[in-house]
């Protein structure tokens, strides 16, 4: 048996959060509550959706979208191979979708929107309705729900697969059938292949099925389920962990904690709210509840601590790897409104709920409209405007110029080349002069560089220089050969200033 759960239709009062278990077709005939906080959450992703510029992790995912079926195996064979299921999808998908900004980020907003919807469904099964849209709302609202369903990157949609899992979970425990076992299991490799670390909300499924769920029979077939899923998992954690110095660079001293916990919600003060309103919701659960708080808080708390503790083998610990246990916290903030508002009412008020609901709902909101109007300016990220230097670039640019990049910013990682490329995408480019061998021909997402400058340069006349270094002499930074052939060779005739990027016109000298 599973621990009862309160349905609420809007005809019978969600009298006690606790109370007796509502009929399966009460639970069914509500489910269209689900669609509020859907199209709320659809509505934030949709606002402002390209207002702020792709960033260098977005213009990879155009990058590799963009390669062969060779490219694309001999890049995962070096780098990024726990992206790779992503980066199949958003193949598969821009093929039908084009490249713009607004349609590279469109699944992530659609993974998002349905995120919610589940939140909702699963607030439902776990608690009742007022619960589940409360949860749905209070995710929509939070700003890193809305950075991440305007990114073309996987975090979105390994939220998804991860709330699509659990939801599953709960509906092969209510009504065990070998169907949802096997879709369950199918959910999980889709989890796996999407982004490993996703995999610990299985934790936090264990923790339900050993408390909430009697007899051996759910056990087995819950093992047999992810047993099968981790045969197909398991070679992608295994190649992966092996390049796992390619984000060696995170870090997990203290400031990188309090970023962490700022990020994981938007805000620091969103935090606190929600984390309080989960104290509230675990202390006040009963005995009837406690199944279902002790699996959201494991599903909300172990995967960071986990990440954490293995930092100096995995270095996960980055909040947008973790993006996937937030629906965790908003379910528990949701159920601590909910239930705290009956405490208080002494369930006198069947509706004391809506207005806990009427309080929580607006305050997150005014407090976190900064955040949302940062994560959708390029403030985000702290990029200059590369696509705004690039628009006047292609504006500008003549047969047989030649393009070169001094970035102070990107530096070795070619964001001004991968955001030119892109910028360019649908014109032709000008030659890039230093690049001996251009980055989808390499393996990795870097070009290779000439090692002797004079060759590469040959003949050619005039020379963009996309420049982030924020000096006031245009070449200093460059490799000593190339800004000694530079100074030599050429005259800077115009710069043209953007936001934290210029763009330099060379000539070369009279002979």
């Amino acid at each position: 048996m599973t621990a009862p759960a309160v349905q609420w239709t809007g005809q019978d009062t969600p009298a006690g959060i606790g109370g007796a278990t509502a009929p399966t077709r009460q639970r069914t005939a509500g489910g269209w509550w689900a669609l509020v906080p859907t199209l709320a959450a659809l509505g934030f992703g949709w606002w402002r959706l390209d207002a702020r510029d792709l960033w260098n992790d977005e213009l990879i995912t155009w990058h590799v979208t963009s390669l062969s079926a060779d490219q694309f195996r001999m890049l995962v064979g070096n780098i990024d191979l726990v992206h790779a299921g992503y980066y199949v999808i958003m193949s598969v998908l821009t093929t039908l979708t084009g490249d713009a900004t607004t349609a590279l980020r469109l699944p992530s907003v659609v993974a998002v929107g349905l995120t919610a919807g589940l939140v909702t469904l699963i607030g439902r099964r776990l608690f009742d309705t007022p619960v589940g849209v409360l949860a749905g709302l209070v995710l929509a609202l939070l700003p890193t729900v809305s950075r991440y369903a305007q990114e073309a990157r996987s975090y979105a949609l390994v939220t998804l697969a991860a709330v699509a899992a659990t939801w599953l979970f709960l509906r092969a425990v209510d009504r065990p059938t070998r169907g949802r076992w096997w879709a369950y299991g199918v959910l999980l490799v889709l989890v796996g292949w999407l982004h490993f670390v996703a995999l610990l909300v299985v934790v936090a499924h264990v923790c339900y099925l050993w408390r909430a769920v009697d007899g051996e029979e759910p056990r087995w077939r819950w093992a047999a389920s992810t047993g099968i899923a981790g045969l197909f998992v398991l070679p992608l954690l295994v190649l992966g962990s092996r390049q796992s110095g390619q984000i060696s660079w995170v870090e997990n001293d203290g400031d990188a904690v309090l970023r962490f916990l700022e990020n994981l919600t938007g805000t620091m003060a969103a935090l606190v709210v929600v984390v309080v309103l989960a104290v509230l919701a675990v202390a006040t659960a009963g005995p009837e509840r406690r199944p279902a708080a002790l699996m959201l808080v494991v599903w909300a708390v172990l995967p960071p601590i986990a990440g954490y503790l293995t930092f100096s083998l995995l270095h996960l610990f980055l909040a947008r790897y973790f993006l996937f246990t937030v629906p965790a916290w908003a379910l528990l903030a949701a159920f601590g409104v909910c239930r705290t508002a009956q405490v208080l009412t002494r369930g006198r008020l069947p509706a004391a709920w809506l207005a806990g609901a009427l309080v929580l709902l607006p305050v997150l909101a005014w407090q976190t409209l900064p955040a949302q109007e940062k994560v959708r300016s390029n403030e985000a990220d702290g990029q200059p405007h590369y696509l705004d230097a690039v628009r006047y670039l292609g504006q500008q640019v003549k047969p047989g110029d030649g393009v070169a990049y001094n970035d102070g910013f990107g530096g070795a990682s070619d964001v001004a080349r991968k955001a030119t490329d892109y910028g360019l995408r649908d014109q032709p480019r000008p030659r890039d002069v230093f690049a001996a061998v251009p980055a989808r021909e390499t393996g990795w997402l870097t070009a290779r560089e000439c090692k002797d400058p004079a060759p590469c340069v040959g003949d050619t006349r005039r020379i963009w220089l996309v420049e982030t270094g924020h000096l006031n002499d245009p070449l200093a930074g460059l490799p000593p050969a190339r800004e000694a052939l530079l100074r030599q060779r050429f005259l800077v005739r115009h710069v043209e200033r953007f936001d934290r990027v210029r763009v330099v016109l060379l000539e070369r000298k009279p002979a």
